[in-house]
């Protein structure tokens, strides 16, 4: 590993995506090239960065042209060669330094029983359930396929992840790896991005954990009348409020999950913060902070 601080980046939502909703590959690039400039400038502290982003949208248009049930993990892999190559080449030039997009998997349990209970949309909404094998969710604007999301194991290339960080900066766990069982088959899933982002600050004891998005941090009351910033949560505080539900199921839930696992286990802050104020997040100064008390300061 690089003697620089690891910082751990997950992006999502409008960090490679437009706000309107545009995926058109000039509006993406755009987008990207306007996330890479603030990841530039957390490099410039002093920072080695692994990032990972999510893919959603992406995997949506691809959908539009093959539902295949079978081909969902080669739709991720897909994403995960244009996104990284856009964000490697955009942070690559906002930071001066090597910077390196990988390909990689995750290891998920054949037994999870997420795939029992498939929950995750993906894919455009249609007017006409198509037919075939595929479990499909019926909306009031159409019809949605719903998979499995099952919990990340490892990632095999954690060691390929490891080594490549000690001359670059990576991008890696896109739209979160492509999901596969202990004997390396493909599973049709998506693995949340913010679980992966979580397993690998873990396994390579990041100095900390950030989750870039759209809202300032994690909110209680988030929709309610008096909507209160939570800008400082013991792992007590955390899980607290996760078991009360507070949190959005498919939106900020999992962030603050998968920020609580990594601080219980490392001891080290994770953040969640608006992209365009990701450094203020980790100097404390805005977001949502997750931390054990007397953790590891997360300046670089």
């Amino acid at each position: 590993m690089s003697r620089r601080p690891l910082l751990v980046v997950a992006l999502g939502g409008n960090a490679i995506s437009p706000p309107a909703g545009s995926l058109s590959y000039g509006d993406e690039r755009a987008a990207v090239a306007a996330s890479a400039r603030e990841l530039g400038g957390l490099a410039a502290t002093g920072y080695r960065l692994l990032v990972v982003h999510g893919n959603g949208p992406q995997v949506g248009r691809l959908m539009r042209a093959d539902f295949a049930p079978v081909d969902l993990d080669i739709h991720v892999a897909q994403t995960q060669g244009e996104l990284g190559y856009l964000i490697a080449s955009a942070l690559e030039q906002a930071s001066g330094e090597a910077t390196a997009a990988l390909i990689s998997r995750t290891q998920v349990s054949a037994r999870d029983p997420a795939f029992g209970r498939p929950d995750k949309p993906v894919g455009p909404v249609l007017s006409d359930r198509p037919s075939g094998p595929a479990v499909w969710l019926e909306r009031a604007a159409g019809w949605r396929r719903v998979v499995a999301s099952p919990r990340p194991r490892l990632v095999p290339e954690l060691p390929v992840i490891r080594e490549l960080l000690t001359g670059a900066h990576v991008v890696a766990g896109g739209g979160g790896g492509v999901p596969v069982d202990a004997r390396g088959r493909p599973c049709q899933a998506v693995v949340d991005k913010d679980r992966i982002a979580a397993l690998l600050a873990s396994a390579l004891q990041a100095s900390a954990l950030v989750f870039a998005t759209d809202v300032e941090g994690a909110f209680r009351d988030f929709d309610g009348p008096a909507p209160a910033l939570l800008s400082t949560l013991s792992p007590a505080q955390a899980r607290g409020y996760l078991e009360q539900g507070i949190f959005g199921a498919g939106t900020m839930a999992p962030k603050v999950e998968s920020a609580l696992d990594f601080a219980v286990q490392t001891r080290r802050p994770a953040v969640i913060a608006r992209l365009g104020a990701l450094g203020d997040g980790l100097a404390g100064r805005s977001g949502t902070r997750i931390a054990p008390d007397g953790a590891a300061d997360s300046s670089g």
